[in-house]
């Protein structure tokens, strides 16, 4: 009767005893769903670079689950660390001419390529981050790439990057106990940040270019990108110099490129090719480098480099090596199109009267 009841009575002492807390798993979108991107890209021309929501805070043992739409990756470096560069230099560059058979400036610089370290992809594995060291999900490279978990054990305040979009950050917080937030308050603040990039992508619509200057694209400094060029139709006079130049908040690299075909349309025309090359882990240097020798300004023609081509190069408005701006003088009359290499629906005209 005595074993009996102490029996009886462990049951009900654990019967009456809190369980423990289940792990759970959150969930963060790299970039807006399909779903949340028909105004946004759709009709509206425009993307966000973000995290959504930005910040998560989970408890010890629970798992994030980053989901890929659109080009990101989810990089959580060293503690204390920064985000990866998405190229790096490789071999020299030789045996580069023009149209005409002139050897471009750019033979004996390095050409650069995606950054090996991100070609590891990690989507469809669950990885454990402490902060001691690095994780990354590699880009996004594969078709309809799976999620990427990251298991959090150790209580802290992480900062993650998207190594393709230098400002693009999120944070995780890990709490050892206390109340996180609900999925369902995730969710409203995820919606909050879509709703607030509606509202600036269309104000970045109506942003004004100074005269004789051509806006690659507009942006602000959360991430929200207008990608068309501003304005779409620049009319001047002969012999005007134009200057072709990044919004500086934005996260994206563009190029103002003039030649032959549209790469958008035309991917085996001169243009196609060349932007198709950044489609692979090493690009083509005339379309990563200024068609021109830095500091000199071109006088643009249907002839020059004996195809019509003019490239700014990679532009890129955060500090890097890349310069932010180029620019051109027009020495003929006429209807001239442009194109950004890296986002080859961005097209442009300048009209030369």
């Amino acid at each position: 009767m005595r074993s009996r009841l102490v029996i009886v009575a462990i049951t009900a002492v654990a019967l009456a005893a809190p369980a423990a807390a289940a792990a759970a798993t959150k969930t963060v979108t790299m970039g807006v769903t399909p779903k949340q991107g028909k105004v946004l890209q759709r009709q509206l021309s425009s993307d966000a670079n973000q995290f959504f929501p930005g910040t998560v805070t989970v408890h010890e043992g629970d798992t994030v689950r980053f989901l890929p739409f659109g080009f990101h990756n989810a990089d959580f470096p060293k503690r204390a660390g920064d985000a990866l560069p998405l190229v790096v230099p490789g071999a020299a560059t030789s045996g580069q001419v023009d149209a005409a058979g002139a050897p471009f400036w750019f033979n004996g610089q390095p050409a650069v390529g995606l950054n090996p370290a991100l070609l590891k992809s990690n989507f469809g594995k669950t990885v454990t981050y402490r902060g001691a060291k690095a994780v990354n999900s590699g880009l996004p490279l594969e078709n309809r790439p799976k999620p990427f978990k990251v298991r959090f054990p150790k209580a802290g305040k992480f900062t993650y990057f998207c190594d393709v979009h230098p400002g693009m950050k999120g944070k995780v917080h890990v709490k050892r106990r206390g109340a996180v937030p609900s999925k369902r308050d995730d969710a409203r603040s995820a919606a909050k940040q879509v709703a607030k990039a509606l509202g600036d992508a269309r104000k970045l619509r109506q942003t004004d270019a100074p005269p004789n200057t051509v806006l690659l694209g507009a942006a602000n400094r959360s991430g929200v990108e207008y990608f068309g060029m501003l304005p779409e139709t620049l009319t001047v006079p002969l012999g005007t110099t134009v200057d072709f130049t990044m919004s500086r908040p934005s996260f994206e690299v563009h190029t103002a490129t003039f030649g032959p075909g549209d790469p958008d349309k035309d991917p085996n025309s001169y243009l196609g090719q060349l932007a198709a090359s950044f489609q692979g882990a090493e690009f083509d240097p005339r379309a990563t480098y200024p068609s021109d020798p830095p500091g000199t300004t071109a006088s643009f023609t249907s002839s020059l480099h004996g195809n019509g081509f003019w490239n700014t190069g990679l532009l890129d408005s955060v500090p890097t090596p890349l310069p932010a701006s180029g620019r051109v003088t027009f020495a003929q009359a006429g209807s001239f199109n442009f194109y950004c290499l890296v986002h080859p629906f961005m097209k442009g005209t300048v009209l030369v009267q």
